[in-house]
């Protein structure tokens, strides 16, 4: 039987146990949610597009990758954790899969009813005794859909040229883990300048709203300042002593002597690539945040003495490119600590131990993963193999008893039903031979060649799919195959899921010894059923 809705996302595995693969749903801009495995690194959640890789990396830049781009683990933004790529699935991806494999799967039952009942008007002669009529209203159900959201936050890593997204401040590229720290508070400079311009634009008589404008533009330098200092303070804390319980630091990040002493415990004097200018005007700056932030302005003894020119009482003065520089020299200590942080060692993720009897994934075999024994594994893979042409023909028994003979044949025998009780080979028992007839089928191929030949039918059928929609309707399958450049191996289990997504009366009935048809008509539905396929497997994934 045919399952038409659940084939949608079938790239191998027998029909009794497919092997799905479920489409993500994206954000409006085109990312998928992800979700670190480190509990601790709140608030886990960050998104990730597409990368635009750079044409060449340098060596300063690899030097500070935690990974190479595109590897199949991920770092976690927030903590640096490093952990492999399904990890990091997000629970509402996880709940999205099932949701969508439950609706699948009803649409399979309703399918199966509407024909059965349909079939069942044709079956009765209409001029018997008794007539039955069955009538099939089937109302269409609305397709899932998943709604994901961008976050605001988003970056694209200077160094492997990944987009991504995180809340608040992210340390690393969750691709290559190389720090991206200046680049989060290069956009709060950014920020800050667009209020300051807003702030200079005003008209004279708005001078009290610029004023305030300048005045929140300042207080969010030290805003963000003091939560980055925080923030990489924490992680550098956590790598230095793991484990060990962290004292309430309060706002000790709003005092540079403060600071300097927290960081004292890592080895790091952030503060050490300011000259003595830049240095004093930070302070200066930070106490003129606390004034405008708690006096409303309102100078006091404190800041009076540290600037050495305002007069206690007056308003504290206010100008966009002190505002800047403020900014700027903020941006300084922020990249030294950017290349702090690309010599921070960041040990792997250690999977946690699964409950008692449990099988974890890391430790299954291929035929564990199948649910076959190993000499059913075996006997599938052997079988693959032995195919010169990946044609659903005759299996001489004769050559999988010599290939086998170290086997029991009882064994051997079991070994056999699995593969047909799974889909995998077709059998019927004569009597007076030790083996079934047996014969190929096309999950055979699917399941076990990209295990056993590195080639994939359903990624392969993908590829077809393109050269077939050049085609002018009728599909010439030996032109076809002279197109795809593969042997009759490679080609015919491809061509053979690429098929079995069309309906079976475009499919011609005519097959040989090299093909398992002849020809195909592709029409409008055909079309578009092949340019969802070839989609759902675009290039990246081959």
């Amino acid at each position: 039987m045919r399952f038409k809705n659940l084939d949608r996302y079938r790239t191998g595995g027998a029909a009794n146990q497919m092997h799905l693969s479920l489409p993500v749903p994206k954000t409006p801009d085109g990312r998928v949610y992800r979700f670190s495995p480190n509990e601790n690194a709140h608030p886990r959640h960050f998104v990730l597009g597409d990368p635009e890789r750079p044409e060449d990396i340098s060596d300063d830049k690899r030097a500070r990758m935690k990974l190479e781009p595109g590897s199949s683990q991920t770092v976690c933004p927030y903590s640096g954790v490093i952990a492999d790529d399904d990890e990091f699935i997000h629970p509402d991806d996880r709940e999205a899969a099932i949701a969508m494999v439950k609706d699948a799967a009803v649409r399979e039952v309703e399918d199966a009813l509407t024909s059965m009942f349909e079939g069942l008007n044709r079956r009765t002669p209409r001029k018997s005794l008794v007539s039955i009529e069955a009538k099939v209203r089937n109302n269409p159900r609305p397709r899932l859909r998943f709604y994901r959201d961008d976050l605001l936050r988003e970056l694209i890593c200077d160094h492997c040229g990944r987009d991504y997204g995180v809340y608040a401040i992210g340390l690393f590229c969750p691709d290559c883990g190389a720090p991206n720290l200046r680049l989060h508070f290069a956009r709060e400079v950014e920020l800050v300048d667009a209020q300051v311009q807003l702030a200079d634009g005003l008209e004279p008589d708005l001078q009290e709203l610029a004023y305030r404008l300048l005045g929140n533009a300042h207080e969010d330098v030290l805003t963000a300042f003091e939560a980055t200092l925080k923030t990489v303070y924490l992680f550098g804390r956590e790598a230095a002593f793991p484990g060990d319980p962290v004292a309430n630091i309060g706002n000790a990040f709003q005092n540079v002597e403060r600071g300097q002493k927290q960081f004292a415990e890592l080895g790091f004097n952030p503060f050490d690539v300011l000259e003595d200018e830049e240095l004093a005007a930070l302070k200066l700056n930070i106490q003129k945040r606390h004034v405008i932030g708690h006096n409303l302005g309102v100078i006091d003894a404190k800041f009076a003495d540290l600037s050495g020119e305002a007069g206690i009482g007056e308003t504290v003065h206010l100008v966009g490119e002190d505002t800047r520089a403020f900014a700027i020299i903020a941006q300084k200590v922020v990249d030294g600590i950017d290349g702090w942080l690309g010599g921070v060692a960041i040990p792997p993720r250690v999977r946690e131990a699964p409950p008692p009897g449990e099988e974890t994934e890391v430790t299954k075999t291929p035929a564990a993963d199948l649910r076959l024994s190993e000499l059913g594994y075996r006997l599938g893979a052997w079988l693959a193999g032995a195919s010169e042409r990946g044609l659903n023909g005759r299996i001489n028994a004769d050559a999988v008893l010599s290939a086998f003979s170290d086997v029991p044949i009882r064994d051997l025998q079991d070994a056999v039903a699995e593969l047909e009780m799974d889909g995998y080979i077709s059998a019927t028992t004569v009597s007076g031979r030790s083996l079934p007839l047996m014969g190929y089928r096309l999950e055979l191929f699917s399941t076990f060649d990209p295990l056993t030949r590195k080639t994939d039918p359903t990624l392969d059928a993908a590829i077809l799919a393109a050269l077939a929609l050049d085609f002018d309707g009728n599909v010439n399958v030996a032109e076809l195959h002279a197109k795809s450049g593969w042997d009759h191996r490679q080609f015919n289990p491809a061509l053979g899921v690429l098929v079995s997504r069309l309906d079976e009366r475009r499919v011609s009935k005519t097959h040989d010894a090299e093909y398992p048809t002849r020809m195909f008509i592709l029409g409008p539905q055909e079309r578009v059923e092949l340019k969802r396929f070839k989609e759902r497997h675009p290039p990246s994934t081959r």
